[in-house]
């Protein structure tokens, strides 16, 4: 690991500056869609959410890159003008398969420059924001407020392993 990434500069500034400052935000915009038909503000959300709050492309880059892909024939989108949704095409399915084995050498990257120990936090920060997000519909009051309980003493654990 190099040393200059770390909690003072954030790590996903790394993965930002390899990954979509080489022009492969289309890439990421697609493995979203993948999912799920969104509109620009949730791509958007998601991948605040996705970097843990690393990286948050303004509209500026979400709407160019959603209409580079419709243009491709890789999104379609539907709705009014207020609001849009997109959705990953057959051909755009194609394009992404054709593009994981470079999508995984970035975040082999990523995770390089990190190093092994952090990028297991982050996969584990990961697992826990999808588990989370496919329950929330789900989680009653009571459980709110037992999570919530919990994420306040998780965070005081975490402050005392960060300043211990």
């Amino acid at each position: 690991m190099s040393g200059r990434t770390g909690f003072g500069t954030p790590a996903f500034g790394f993965f930002a500056k390899v990954f979509v400052g080489r022009g492969h935000f289309k890439i990421l915009v697609l493995r979203i869609l993948r999912e799920r038909p969104m509109h620009g503000y949730e791509i958007t959300q998601v991948l605040g959410e996705r970097s843990h709050g690393f990286y948050h492309p303004n509209p500026g880059a979400v709407y160019p890159a959603l209409r580079a892909l419709l243009q491709k024939g890789y999104v379609e989108k539907a709705g009014g003008e207020q609001r849009k949704t997109y959705r990953i095409t057959p051909a755009g399915r194609r394009f992404l398969r054709g593009r994981e084995a470079e999508v995984k050498r970035y975040f082999r990257a990523f995770e390089e420059e990190i190093g092994p120990e952090r990028a297991a936090m982050m996969r584990e920060m990961r697992a826990t924001g999808r588990l989370l997000g496919s329950n929330l519909r789900n989680v009653t009051p009571a459980q709110a407020k037992e999570l919530s309980r919990l994420f306040v003493e998780l965070r005081e654990r975490i402050l005392r392993v960060l300043t211990g």
